[in-house]
């Protein structure tokens, strides 16, 4: 038994005015059913930090059946970790049985990867077996204490990310820990503590044993979130990119991809201002390098276009990215070229700027090349055309954007928001385990809607 470190409500700034109303309904009725009810990970870290979570998730000694038993408006979910989602309208609130730790595989098995994580335990075992400290308090509902077994509010004062346990063990058990120690490192400005840095240098292969899903999901998750440069670099640093997409970092070398990196620094400051992009146009920073040098004197659009369009298909099935989103980051990269080759031609410009493609691959424009002395001509005229529409230039969301990257994939995928732009439902989009990712268009979108195929 570890004696725990109980913090008193009077000493901690956690309040329930800044819980999720339906998360504190299902607390307060766990509660009364008699059952233990925490709020946990997270959550109860971003409050303890001051900043409003994004998640609520809960922790009970309640079982599946008895949860489901308890709230009719719920499902079971998942097969190697069983959660119960308890649905209010078009978002749920998961809650999840606490759980004890996995004992490794009897002998000399090296392989230690977890595909069932289901035994029961209660609030130690479950601190015990998540995965970094800052992840590991609970917000007792009863007492209103915040309760810390492994120390995490030590680590959280000292900005550190400490795996629990063995972290050379843990991220074995699940290598996906690898990407969220680097998601939480650059998220929140904070040191890998020793030990959890020598095991990620030193288990960075273990990432390509691990769901597919789940690692595109945490990349994507380190694009989206605050410090995304960082992200990056951090996840290049410690062989994570090497693992997985070898031939990405060989196409793009050293030079390009410095060029992501700045893109990526650039969609940071944007966000800063309160200026946030869709993932069509905050993917295309992976792939800007695979447009190349272009000789205006020498070059073809036609042929530029079509080596990019073959180049860039190529890639996204070796990264295994969904079509109808790599269709947009290619439409919107050959807008690039449009932009390059078709400056000078006073039709052309009052044309494309007129169309719903060019707001977006402006703005990809102004995150790739803003600082771009050299074109500054091309910009110009770009940009007073633009401005003779007399619109708001589009190309924007309201906030961060929280789409998963696999709502583009399957029969019904298509990249659609939760609750759509404008606060509307707007459908679940395609289902993870729906991998019908269709064809590739057969002309781009931009060219289509232009009329012609883009010659000179």
């Amino acid at each position: 038994m570890t004696d725990p470190r109980i913090i008193q409500r009077q000493d901690h700034p956690i309040s329930r005015k800044d819980i999720d109303k339906d998360t504190l309904y299902v607390l307060y009725r766990l509660k009364d059913a008699g059952y233990e009810a925490y709020l946990v990970g997270g959550a109860v870290r971003d409050l303890m930090l001051g900043r409003k979570p994004k998640d609520f998730d809960i922790a009970t000694d309640a079982r599946p059946h008895e949860l489901k038993r308890l709230f009719r408006n719920s499902r079971v979910v998942g097969r190697r970790f069983r959660l119960v989602h308890v649905f209010f309208g078009p978002k749920n609130v998961e809650v999840a049985t606490l759980r004890s730790g996995i004992e490794p595989p009897p002998g000399n098995d090296p392989d230690l990867y977890i595909d069932d994580d289901n035994q029961w335990g209660d609030i130690e075992s479950d601190a015990f077996r998540r995965d970094f400290t800052i992840n590991a308090l609970f917000y007792d509902i009863r007492s209103f204490n915040v309760i810390d077994y492994t120390g995490a509010l030590d680590d959280l004062q000292a900005h550190r990310i400490r795996a629990i346990g063995d972290p050379a063990v843990r991220f074995q058990e699940d290598p996906v820990r690898m990407l969220r120690a680097i998601k939480f490192a650059a998220r929140f400005g904070c040191e890998i503590e020793d030990a959890t840095h020598n095991a990620l240098l030193d288990h960075a292969p273990e990432i390509l044993k691990a769901s597919r899903h789940r690692v595109t999901e945490e990349i994507f998750r380190i694009l989206s979130q605050p410090n995304r440069e960082v992200g990056l670099r951090m996840m290049a640093d410690y062989g994570i990119l090497g693992a997985l997409y070898p031939e990405w970092l060989d196409a793009i070398g050293d030079d390009g991809f410095a060029q992501v990196a700045a893109f990526y620094a650039a969609v940071d400051k944007a966000a800063e201002e309160d200026r946030f992009f869709p993932l069509e146009i905050t993917t295309c920073g992976l792939f800007l390098p695979f447009l190349g040098e272009i000789d205006l004197e020498k070059d073809n659009f036609n042929r530029v276009a079509a080596r990019v369009t073959e180049d860039l298909r190529s890639m996204a099935l070796r990264m295994d990215l969904p079509k109808r989103l790599m269709a947009q980051v290619i439409d919107y990269l050959r807008g690039q070229l449009y932009l390059l080759f078709f400056h000078h031609l006073t039709k052309r410009v009052r044309r494309f700027v007129e169309t719903p493609y060019f707001d977006p691959v402006w703005q990809v424009h102004l995150l790739a090349y803003g600082q771009v002395e050299d074109l500054e001509g091309v910009q110009t005229i770009w940009a007073e055309a633009r401005k003779r529409l007399g619109t708001p230039v589009g190309g924007t969301v309201g906030g961060p954007d929280k789409r998963d990257i696999f709502s583009f994939r399957g029969r019904t995928g298509g990249g659609r928001f939760p609750q759509g732009r404008d606060g509307r439902r707007g459908g679940r989009g395609g289902r993870q385990d729906d991998d019908e990712d269709g064809d590739w268009p057969a002309q781009s979108a931009i060219t289509a809607d232009l009329g012609e195929d883009g010659a000179a």
